[in-house]
């Protein structure tokens, strides 16, 4: 008889011992739970710090973009040189055209990357622009070839590739490029880089020494500038600045309103073409 009591104060021992470790549980629980107020509330503060931090984010991964771009600049440089120092001092052609009695067609970039200054993906098609990094490709350009020509230095269709054509190896490609090159298709000796053979059938070529430091060379933008101002592109900074690589090796980003004319004849920190003859 009193084993059997025991045992059922026992049990009831047991129960009661349950049932506030369950309540304890549950207190626990409540107190832990997030309301739905606290919750939205949470979700509210995430979202404004996203938006705080992303354009942050954004801006630092723009700007990382600019000195990629400069050191593409003086890469192409650095080929154009190497390519002179080996012709005897001649600048490299900006364009080689049956159209002025040369043998085939020939873009600056095609003599570079044929002769071995510089690799170059190829395309055998104008309208496809190839993927993979080269020192031809802005990593801010736009990832597309140009559809026309470009109305201002704000214009996105200058901040795409330009398909430079190659036949002298007698297989016809394209090398995608976003920048563009000093240059004019005349004679009229206003520009460093010209196109050959020039309007009289000569091949008559600059030279690399004629260049002056504050001379660009190479520049963020489209084609043979040509004496057009639209063809210098403005695609850094939120298409706010340009590139440009000199004469002297230097390379620096400038804002596209500040850069002058390429007709410009005023000498200052940039100037494009050589001095008016007397």
């Amino acid at each position: 008889m009193n084993l059997s009591i025991l045992a059922i104060s026992g049990n009831i021992a047991n129960v009661k011992t349950a049932e506030i470790c369950r309540t304890g549980f549950q207190a626990r629980a409540r107190a832990c739970a997030f309301t739905l107020i606290e919750l939205l509330v949470v979700i509210a503060v995430i979202a404004i710090l996203a938006a705080l931090l992303l354009p942050a984010l954004s801006n630092s991964k723009e700007k990382a973009k600019i000195p990629a771009c400069l050191n593409n600049l003086k890469q192409i440089y650095t080929a154009m040189a190497v390519y002179s120092d080996e012709h005897e001092d001649e600048l490299l052609p900006a364009e080689i055209h049956p159209a002025s009695g040369g043998p085939y067609q020939e873009s600056w970039p095609a003599i570079l990357a044929n002769g071995g200054y510089v690799p170059a993906h190829q395309t055998g098609y104008y309208t496809s622009v190839e993927e993979g990094r080269s020192v031809f490709r802005c990593p801010s350009g736009l990832p597309q070839v140009y559809s026309s020509n470009p109305m201002s230095r704000f214009d996105p269709e200058g901040a795409k590739a330009f398909p430079y054509v190659s036949e002298s190896t007698g297989k016809k490609f394209y090398i995608n490029c976003w920048y563009g090159i000093n240059g004019e298709l005349g004679n009229q000796n206003k520009w460093p880089f010209r196109r050959v053979p020039g309007p009289d059938a000569q091949s008559r070529l600059n030279k690399f020494s004629t260049g002056r430091p504050n001379m660009p060379a190479f520049y963020d933008g489209w084609w043979i500038h040509n004496g057009h101002d639209e063809r210098i592109n403005a695609r850094h900074s939120r298409r706010a600045r340009s590139n440009l690589v000199f004469f002297d090796g230097s390379a620096q980003a400038f804002a596209t309103s500040k850069i002058p004319k390429v007709h410009e004849h005023a000498d200052g920190e940039i100037k494009w073409r050589y001095p008016a003859s007397p």
